[in-house]
């Protein structure tokens, strides 16, 4: 277990990278850059990481670790049109919150240093599962009209966040809040 000293130089690591992150793209931050911005030894910054790139998957984890969870424990909610519409909202609320650093991510052309391939392998392993198998219980239960939902997981999860990534960089006409009136409509169209 780390000691809450480790956890806090975790964390002021994680930060700095982030303030670096808002100035210029991830690829041009220096491991250097980032030790100088938190204030710790270069041998400190590879005690918590690896390197750079295991920097950035923690950093991603850390900023995202509560809609992650929140994926996984998809299972909870039924498939009634308000729990349908209180999923959207979580997601419209989610990206409210977090729309600043949202926008770093996609500015700073994370998914580019990470590669897409393994973005993509990321965005499976934490949302695809998880929507499937909250899927295949509706399907079971008789409460959703889903001929596949392997393919119904994958189509709804690149849907949700292609459109959120639109939203998010202003690239469509429609702000959060009418993305989320038009998803539920959507959801509620295409699963039931």
């Amino acid at each position: 277990m780390k000691t809450p000293k480790a956890v806090e130089t975790h964390n002021t690591i994680i930060k700095a990278a982030e303030l670096l992150f808002m100035e210029k793209s991830v690829s041009k931050v220096t491991v250097s850059d980032i030790v100088k911005k938190a204030g710790v030894a270069k041998g400190t910054f590879y005690l918590y990481f690896e390197s750079k790139d295991d920097l950035v998957w923690h950093f991603i984890e850390h900023q995202l670790g509560y809609a992650n969870k929140w994926v996984k424990d998809l299972s909870r909610y039924g498939y009634s049109n308000e729990e349908l519409d209180s999923m959207v909202s979580f997601l419209v609320k989610f990206t409210k919150r977090h729309m600043k650093l949202l926008k770093i991510m996609h500015n700073v052309k994370f998914h580019s240093f990470l590669g897409k391939d393994n973005m993509s392998k990321f965005y499976e392993n934490q949302w695809q599962r998880p929507i499937e198998l909250w899927l295949e219980k509706g399907k079971r239960q008789g409460d959703l009209d889903v001929e596949n939902t392997k393919f119904m997981s994958y189509y709804l999860m690149t849907t949700i966040h292609e459109l959120l990534d639109k939203v998010i960089l202003e690239e469509i006409p429609f702000s959060i809040d009418e993305y989320g009136r038009h998803m539920s409509f959507l959801l509620k169209k295409l699963l039931k």
